[in-house]
């Protein structure tokens, strides 16, 4: 990972309610090490996240409520995201004064905002990834419009577009969906432009 480049996407990047330049310089001023540690909360906080589900806060369990959200609560100001840390703090706080209200009333909040920043941070990820040239873009799956376009033209023996379009397609790791990309990948080094019609024809098909 480089930390020149590292260092500059975090430099132009600004996420609301995280305070970079203050958790950059608790690292020791280190992007390396900042972005292994959001890499650490976007993988891990969405279980958190599960197990503070409203549904479950009851009287009798906010003792366990309290502990959940204080490692949430940890994991925020540790990555420099004030803003959900300081809601975490303010629900800890009500669960262990038994204030089951406020509970109940601000989780939902808590768990909005802190999906949205993971996002933000799985953005921020990616890009890092991108200035580094030693990582892949993300998306959650292939891009039909692209799939679509290599479609047509594979059926016009369009050679030099149906290259452009597997070379972007297969520039990007998906969250589902890659092994078709995978596939129409192979199928294209093979000159098998029959199996890339079928491919994209089923998986468009499924996705309608």
């Amino acid at each position: 990972m480089s930390d020149t480049a590292t260092a500059q996407v975090l430099k132009e990047t600004t996420i609301v309610g995280l305070d970079i330049p203050d958790a950059l310089a608790r690292m020791g001023n280190n992007p390396k090490l900042y972005m292994r540690i959001i890499h650490s909360f976007i993988t891990n906080i969405p279980g958190t996240l599960d197990d503070l589900a409203t549904s479950t806060i009851t009287a009798d369990t906010l003792p366990d409520y309290a502990i959940r959200i204080h490692g949430a609560k940890g994991s925020c100001y540790g990555i420099g995201a004030n803003v959900v840390g300081d809601e975490a703090k303010a629900l800890e706080m009500a669960a262990k004064a038994n204030d089951l209200e406020t509970c109940l009333r601000d989780n939902d909040a808590f768990i909005a905002h802190t999906q949205e920043l993971i996002g933000q941070l799985q953005d921020l990820e990616a890009r890092t990834e991108v200035a580094e040239g030693g990582g892949q873009a993300e998306a959650a799956a292939p891009d039909a419009s692209k799939l679509a376009a290599l479609l047509t033209a594979t059926q016009g023996f369009d050679i030099d577009q149906m290259n452009t379009l597997v070379e972007e397609l297969n520039a990007v790791h998906y969250a589902r969906g890659g092994e078709v990309i995978t596939r129409i990948k192979d199928s294209f080094d093979a000159f098998d432009y029959q199996t890339i019609e079928e491919l994209i024809a089923a998986y468009l098909g499924a996705i309608d």
